[in-house]
């Protein structure tokens, strides 16, 4: 009798899940037209306090987008302004279970491009890109599509298609101090011989009006790269010498181009100084994916690794005071599967909040659509969670 009693009792539980800390929610929000059953919607901070959500199709054609900001989401009456923007066709993928993976990579705001002082907004998609910029020898030149919408009215002012290799593929964004600008390469040279490739590039760093993006030259400068080909010899003797020539040859190319870039910086140094920036390197952690991933990292080495499987760094707070863990463990297991969100104080690496979710499936673990991010609001800092596209949550850190 007992077993069986137990049985039900784990069958309860297995079937109601965990439903979270509810006495913790601070306020609950249902947007007007939340989104349709074909599209994913992702939330998103800006400058100015507001949120944003993105909401595009799962299925073609995907060229159209829906923004919606949300303002006052803190307070009895919040304020939404939507905002349709065309990037043009693409063939971005989306998870098609626990809705984790989008085309703008682990960076939710890559494509969401910012204006500090919560002028502007400018919405880029490019699809050849990433793959221009590994090997522009083998892929065409990429093309992108910019809308630009100013933020004081929530409009559209400009949507122009980009075939420069520049402004198509490079790394685009705001300085510090609110300039719109650009930075990748323009010319792009390879040859190869018996011992190895040299790849020359020309990379300019240009700054952009808006809407008109009339460009501005800030400095200019040639990487030249080496790759060697490891070689081997016939007879030990041999190999061993020529691992050492390679060795030899590996940090003189590493010095060299460790010599090459303080060149670039000295030369483009006084150009971006008053942009806010004091090195290239500020300019990569800026507008690059890959800098600002790097960047982020600094700040988030009290923070113990998680467990389960599944968690990613999502977010930090804009004060850089705390950073926010979404923990899936679906995106690695079906059966039994784990999800919540966690918050850390970075001061000092300790856990302040854990939120956890119900499975929308209980026999499979699947989890809706749920997407969260850290947000300030009049000197307090709340996690906001997006549910399907339709109810935003908030949550005030202690």
């Amino acid at each position: 009798m007992l077993g069986r009693l137990a049985l039900f009792l784990l069958f309860v539980f297995f079937l109601t899940g965990c439903q979270g800390p509810r006495n913790g929610r601070y306020f609950t929000y249902k947007l007007h037209n939340p989104q349709n059953d074909d599209q994913y919607s992702t939330l998103h901070t800006m400058p100015d306090g507001a949120l944003l959500i993105v909401s595009k199709r799962l299925k073609q054609p995907k060229q159209i987008w829906n923004l919606v900001r949300i303002a006052a989401w803190d307070t009895s009456q919040p304020h939404e302004d939507k905002l349709d923007v065309d990037v043009g066709p693409n063939e971005e993928l989306f998870g098609a279970i626990n809705w984790t993976s989008q085309g703008d990579g682990y960076d939710r705001n890559d494509q969401l491009l910012m204006d500090p002082g919560g002028n502007y907004l400018v919405v880029p998609l490019s699809q050849d890109a990433f793959s221009w910029n590994v090997n522009p020898d083998k892929h065409a030149k990429p093309r992108a599509v910019l809308n630009i919408i100013e933020l004081h009215g929530f409009k559209l002012i400009r949507r122009v298609e980009l075939t420069d290799p520049l402004l198509a593929g490079g790394d685009m964004g705001f300085s510090p101090k609110g300039t719109f600008m650009v930075s990748g390469f323009q010319e792009h040279s390879r040859t190869t011989n018996p011992r190895g490739v040299t790849d020359t590039r020309r990379h300019t760093v240009e700054t952009l009006t808006i809407p008109g993006l009339n460009a501005k030259m800030v400095c200019n400068y040639t990487i030249v790269e080496r790759t060697y080909t490891a070689q081997t010899g016939s007879t030990p003797e041999e190999s061993a010498r020529i691992e050492k020539e390679n060795e030899k040859e590996n940090s003189e190319e590493y010095e060299r181009r460790q010599n090459q870039k303080q060149a670039a910086d000295a030369a483009c140094r006084s150009g971006l100084a008053p942009l806010g920036f004091s090195s290239l390197n500020d300019v990569h952690e800026t507008l690059n994916l890959d800098g600002r991933l790097k960047h982020n990292l600094d700040y988030t080495m009290r923070v113990p690794p998680q467990s389960p499987w599944g968690c990613n760094i999502e977010d930090l707070s804009g004060n850089l005071q705390y950073e926010m863990f979404d923990c899936d463990e679906s995106r690695v297991v079906v059966f039994g599967s784990y999800r919540a969100f966690r918050v850390f104080r970075l001061e000092d690496g300790k856990q302040i909040m854990e939120l956890k979710l119900s499975p929308s499936h209980p026999w499979f673990g699947a989890y809706r659509q749920v997407f969260g991010v850290l947000t300030r609001s009049r000197e307090v800092t709340y996690l906001v969670l997006l549910r399907d596209g339709a109810e935003l949550e908030g949550y005030r850190l202690p």
